[in-house]
């Protein structure tokens, strides 16, 4: 799927898995499959198993466990998870895109090493990082705020505020539907 604006128009997901399987074999589907297993299991072990130590860190250097301290741990161990796993990803795409060749997985590291150099197995590594960083950062600091407010409110504290915020929203998302169908509307008689 990444490839695809590179080699021909845009289409769909179905197209493109009938099409690879029709002019290269059903073995194209599984291409990069080592490389994204590996990176999937240490990405996954990284980013998790760096959280706690980190905000242990944080915690005893600031001073505070708030949720801030939380989204800089989880930012922290996503970015550094994504920094250690990213050459996996760069053999994945390249294996993928170099299907002819027949190397596996090492041959094919070997081969990226010896004509570009270690540093080319950290291309990318910048944006991939920052994604890493935002999401993981989301993701734990929420996980760890629910499970915090779960064990001493307890399930009910979860639904603090909802009827006030159903009460905004409520109203306001059938304004927007109301609107957003009186404008169709109004542009089918024009």
């Amino acid at each position: 799927m990444q490839l695809v604006g590179q080699k021909a128009p845009l289409t769909g997901l179905g197209k493109i898995c009938y099409q690879m399987v029709k002019s290269e074999g059903p073995t194209a589907l599984y291409l990069g499959l080592t490389p994204a297993l590996t990176r999937s299991v240490l990405y996954g072990g990284l980013r998790l198993g760096l959280y706690e130590p980190s905000k242990y860190v944080c915690e005893w250097a600031v001073g505070s466990s708030n949720v801030l301290v939380k989204i800089a741990s989880g930012a922290f161990s996503g970015a550094i998870a994504t920094a250690l796993t990213n050459p996996t990803e760069v053999l994945k795409v390249r294996l993928q895109m170099n299907h002819d060749s027949g190397r596996g997985a090492i041959t094919e590291m070997r081969k990226i090493v010896s004509e570009e150099g270690l540093r080319a197995l950290w291309k990318g590594v910048g944006p991939a990082m920052a994604r890493a960083a935002a999401l993981t950062s989301s993701q734990l600091a929420t996980y760890d705020e629910a499970k915090q407010v779960m064990s001493t409110e307890g399930p009910r504290a979860l639904y603090k505020g909802g009827f006030a915020m159903f009460a905004r929203l409520g109203p306001q998302t059938t304004i927007t539907f109301i609107t957003t169908c009186s404008i169709e509307l109004l542009l089918q008689d024009q």
